[in-house]
């Protein structure tokens, strides 16, 4: 036996519809519900965050019940991640340190995990950017590299 159709109500305003006035629809909706919880959007910034930092080569992401996420590079600390604050923590060098400060792309910060020194909020797009440029000049340092962006004269 099929089950009757949810019948809604447009008279209302003509454009939006009442709840559905069939019970056999509650069950599927307590579902969505459930599944569909409310994500902070700085939270989804640091979600968008540790998907591509997962993805670099030799990085790892512990995920910790209510605390930071801490990222790793091999077995030093690259950075953390707090989705409830909505904010990555980096360490850098003190003359490092200082010039990000100077030049408004972190903020000083008192450690959440162990010794790092600069914060970054995510409000946005631009700071999840910004963010990645961090954890990447800071993966470039512990890997050796060189900044590509640079403007050092090699020979």
């Amino acid at each position: 036996m099929r089950r009757p159709l949810a019948v809604c109500d447009r008279s209302r305003d003509g454009a939006g519809a009442s709840a559905p006035t069939s019970p056999a629809d509650q069950p599927s909706r307590v579902i969505a519900e459930r599944y569909d919880r409310p994500m902070s959007h700085s939270a989804a910034l640091v979600d968008e965050i540790a998907n591509e930092l997962g993805s670099w080569p030799g990085v790892r992401i512990e995920r910790r019940p209510r605390s930071p996420a801490v990222v790793y590079y091999e077995d030093v600390e690259l950075g953390v991640l707090d989705r409830d604050g909505g904010v990555v923590e980096l360490r850098f060098s003190s003359p490092e340190r200082d010039m990000l400060v100077e030049h408004g792309d972190t903020e000083p910060a008192a450690p959440l995990h162990d010794h790092e020194n600069v914060s970054h909020a995510l409000r946005g797009p631009a700071d999840l950017t910004a963010a990645l440029e961090l954890f990447d000049r800071r993966y470039r340092d512990l890997r050796g590299e060189d900044d590509p962006l640079s403007s050092r004269d090699p020979g």
